[in-house]
């Protein structure tokens, strides 16, 4: 009654083994993973720096269906219980803008070599190119069969294969059958942490260009969330860190509901002051054509753009030719660009899973309130993170905390 069986070799798997081993010495761990390497996807974070946590670490900054049950998990997941477990396996880390936090030595590789070595040194059986693909109980032991046909058995199963997000790393979903086996629930998937599709006729012509700007989303009239800082402008929408972290809002499909994204192209100004500064342009360039008149403010093929979205036509007018009301509907979408969200780019370009196992079906352990010795943990609980290291910090304190039950679990008594 030793056995412990992690289906998964990521973030949240790798930190529940190694944190088994830690609890029960003892323990016969083993880790099965689909993939040929296990932490694959550990290598693909932080731009290839692995942005490990943040020092804010707040229910603010996920999402889920049950946000006050996530906020009760969040209480045992402070930031320096993740700077803990990897300073005790000899990786130190350093802070950057906006409570970031990396590896000191800024490399990804190194995070996932310091993993595998802690692994080595505590004997822990990791088998690859190994899907998972039944559960079930027989005689108090769990029995996991393999798509090669191998049978596994274990006393206890912590289950982190992932959620649906990057599917070429790995994580194509297949956990959550599992899990529905042994009794849990799950909310609606849908990608998050992925740039958004919009419809706009302007936005093919203005493709690859970056601005800063306030960004709001919109879900019909109610305003959900804002964010300041540099879109990315794409021949099918939005992309850069706001439009990313807006995907995590969009848990009613995109296509079925109404939102709506808002860029305030000026937001160091307020709409009297940039109306007064058009005003002064076109009263000291009146003879000036529109596609100059406010060089030196903004770039020229979004002003085209928004021109365009304002049939203010031809570029060749003068600015004395604008009639007031022309003059408010260009301050107001300087103001307000509004870009309708028809939906998001695929899971291949997501970063993270929204939606998964319901809160309330796991205990302050992580253990399964449907099925006595099954543990939960990572991506696949109903817990997506903005962008900024929150969601490898729910892999790493998730699976530290199943981990150690489990091995509690397994233990002599």
């Amino acid at each position: 009654m030793n056995r412990i069986i992690i289906i998964g070799g990521g973030a949240a798997g790798i930190a529940a083994a190694i944190s088994a081993a830690q609890t029960n010495p003892a323990a016969h761990i083993t880790i099965l993973e689909g993939l040929d390497r296990v932490g694959k996807k550990i290598l693909a974070t932080g731009n290839g720096r692995c942005n490990l946590t943040n020092e804010y670490i707040t229910p603010e900054h996920y999402h889920s269906q049950q946000p006050e049950r996530l906020r009760e998990l969040l209480t045992q997941m402070c930031t320096t219980r993740t700077l803990d477990f990897f300073q005790s396996l000899g990786l130190y880390c350093t802070s950057e803008d906006m409570g970031r936090i990396y590896p000191y030595c800024k490399q990804a590789s190194m995070v996932l070599d310091i993993l595998l070595l802690a692994l080595k040194r505590y004997h822990i059986h990791v088998v690859c190119s190994c899907k998972v693909i039944d559960i079930s109980i027989s005689k108090k032991a769990f029995i996991l069969k393999a798509e090669n046909g191998q049978e596994y058995r274990g006393d206890t199963v912590i289950l982190t294969a992932g959620g649906r997000a990057a599917p070429k790393q790995g994580t194509s979903g297949t956990s959550y059958p599992l899990a529905v086996k042994m009794g849990h629930r799950y909310a609606r998937l849908y990608p998050c942490l992925v740039p958004l599709q919009c419809k706009s006729s302007v936005l093919k012509g203005l493709k690859g260009i970056r601005v800063t700007c306030q960004s709001i989303l919109y879900h019909g009239k109610q305003k959900l969330t804002e964010e300041l800082g540099e879109i990315q402008l794409t021949e099918y929408g939005l992309s850069g860190i706001p439009a990313l972290q807006f995907s995590c809002w969009l848990d009613i499909p995109a296509k079925e509901t109404d939102y709506t994204i808002s860029l305030d192209l000026f937001p160091d100004w307020s709409y009297d002051d940039l109306r007064s500064l058009i005003q002064q342009r076109i009263r000291a360039y009146p003879e000036e054509t529109l596609d100059n008149f406010l060089l030196g403010l903004i770039n020229k093929k979004i002003l085209y753009g928004v021109f365009k979205t304002l049939c203010i036509e031809p570029l060749s007018r003068t600015t004395s030719s604008l009639s007031k009301r022309e003059i408010d509907h260009l301050v107001s979408t300087l103001k307000g660009w509004k870009f309708p969200v028809t939906g998001t780019l695929s899971w291949d370009h997501a970063q993270v899973t929204g939606g998964g196992i319901f809160l309330d079906e796991i205990d302050d352990t992580f253990a399964s309130r449907k099925q006595k010795g099954l543990y939960l943990a990572g991506e696949m609980l109903d817990a997506a993170g903005d962008c900024g290291g929150y969601n490898l910090h729910w892999a790493w304190c998730s699976g530290m905390a199943a981990g150690k039950a489990a091995a509690e679990f397994v233990a002599p008594h």
